[in-house]
């Protein structure tokens, strides 16, 4: 039976802001099943080589498996997406011509209990990109404190009844430690009730994820270190998936767009800080077609800059 892939987002629109060419050197920050890697491959000329980069070992995997037809074209590192520069200069690549980065969580990982990412099925409270590293959720939630776990699903779930829910993990923890998805589950169900569970639920065990893999911390460090990683004329393209990813990527992309630090009130830039980028798309969105064949690509947005030189 063949290997079912994840199915890569935007594939087409992220090709074409990379802007592939001969001999170039280009980064899947976020690898997965390696469909924006595997594309790549295909459409550069001999000498163009991607590198890949993905937390989960399992990820790298079966990735690797899948481009290995590619042979030294293709190389996979096992790391954080935030610590990109330090891991390809580990392997002495100072300079890239193209970065992409997929925000979301592969289906592989989603679609499997066992790694608690579900609030549809019965799992251990994980939610860790890479089962190998960090706390788990059960850890955060019956640890923390009711003010801090408000907190977490007020922030990384924009969730309106986050003080209730906290409170609520707290009275049930206190009989027993919550250990599944579903002890989750049931403590916002009886909170919010049916009518609204579905898309709450959603917010917090986004919320959960988003905290125990410290998901926003690790792309402002690598939206950094990837801008300092591009030639001049590199590309990078970020595919981003909820408003706290979007708010980030934009507000980097107005600051390297527009540096300048002087009061409003001057008549003319005497600061002399010049934009890092220019931007080559705004906002794509998936098609209907797209949105049709593939149900979690209707969310997504790809936003695209390309490195330009002070004096450009």
């Amino acid at each position: 039976m063949p290997t079912i892939y994840h199915k890569s987002v935007l594939l087409e629109s992220a090709m074409d802001a990379l802007a592939l060419h001969a001999g170039g050197t280009f980064c899947d920050a976020t690898l997965g099943d390696g469909g924006y890697s595997l594309c790549m491959l295909e459409r550069l000329p001999e000498g163009g080589r991607v590198y890949g980069i993905d937390r989960d070992k399992e990820a790298l995997t079966r990735a690797q498996q899948r481009l290995l037809p590619f042979g030294e074209r293709f190389q996979a590192l096992q790391g954080n997406f935030g610590d990109i520069q330090q891991l390809l200069h580990q392997i002495g690549i100072f300079q890239v011509n193209g970065i992409v980065c997929d925000l979301g969580v592969s289906t592989l990982q989603i679609s499997r209990p066992e790694r608690g990412f579900m609030f549809s099925a019965t799992g251990p409270l994980d939610m860790r990109m890479s089962p190998e590293e960090g706390v788990t959720a059960a850890q955060v939630i019956n640890t923390l404190s009711e003010k801090e776990l408000a907190q977490i699903i007020l922030q990384y779930g924009e969730e309106r009844q986050a003080k209730r829910i906290a409170a609520a993990i707290v009275r049930e923890r206190s009989r027993a430690p919550l250990s599944t998805t579903s002890q989750l589950t049931e403590v916002v169900r009886r909170v919010v009730g049916e009518r609204f569970v579905i898309k709450t639920l959603a917010r917090v065990f986004q919320s959960f994820r988003i905290y125990v893999n410290n998901e926003l911390g690790n792309l402002e460090k690598f939206l950094q270190q990837a801008l300092e990683l591009l030639v001049i004329g590199g590309r990078l393209v970020v595919v981003e998936y909820h408003s706290l990813e979007s708010r980030l990527v934009k507000d980097f992309i107005r600051r390297q767009t527009h540096p300048c630090t002087c009061p409003t009130d001057l008549p003319f830039c005497v600061c002399g800080k010049k934009a890092n980028v220019r931007i080559i798309h705004q906002l794509i969105k998936p098609s209907e077609e797209e949105v049709a064949q593939n149900p979690r690509a209707r969310s997504a947005r790809l936003r695209a800059v390309e490195k330009i030189g002070k004096d450009q």
